[in-house]
């Protein structure tokens, strides 16, 4: 038996010589029993630090094997897919899904995708020049009334206008007798 101090708790211990002379030789740390061996190997890292180390290791390898991994999954999907089954989950999960689209913040949110949608469809190039455009209308529409933006254009009370506009033309104008006597006093 050989005496040796351990590595953790530095308490005097002995073990057979030739588990001490190999730990030595390659230069590896001895304990006087696993307490400390366990002790010794510990990080002293919280859960939160583990899991973020293993959360950036994770994107790493995804980002390395990118290829590979969708390989994976495609091959998988095809071994397992099964038509009938997925038809029977999504009829399972169809209430809910109706009611997450009845929420208040995904209406806001599906309003303003399909806006880019079809702005990008119609307009191409343009698309952002036409959701500019819709955004400066709709801003006209909240601080003028309707009454306002009509009277603006000329277009409120159209009809009664353009009646109106007639009466006073046809009052202008010279009646058939008064126009008759007018012609013939000036060829005269």
């Amino acid at each position: 038996m050989m005496s040796f101090r351990c590595a953790w708790c530095n308490a005097e211990c002995e073990r057979r010589a030739i588990d001490v002379k190999r730990a030595r030789e390659r230069g590896l740390n001895l304990y006087c029993d696993r307490k400390c061996s366990g002790l010794a190997r510990r990080r002293n890292k919280t859960k939160a630090q583990l899991v973020h180390e293993k959360r950036l290791y994770d994107l790493e390898y995804r980002k390395r094997n990118l290829a590979m991994l969708k390989a994976k999954k495609a091959a998988y999907f095809k071994r397992t897919y099964d038509p009938v089954q997925a038809a029977i989950y999504r009829k399972s999960r169809m209430p809910r899904h109706v009611e997450y689209c009845r929420q208040p913040k995904y209406k806001l949110w599906k309003q303003a995708y399909d806006a880019q949608y079809r702005a990008k469809k119609y307009y191409g190039p343009f698309a952002e020049a036409a959701m500019l455009t819709a955004d400066l209308n709709r801003e006209i529409k909240e601080r003028a009334s309707n009454h306002d933006i009509k009277w603006q254009n000329k277009t409120a009370n159209k009809s009664q206008f353009r009646a109106r506009e007639a009466k006073e033309e046809k009052r202008s104008r010279p009646r058939y007798r008064e126009r008759r006597r007018y012609h013939q006093a000036a060829i005269s």
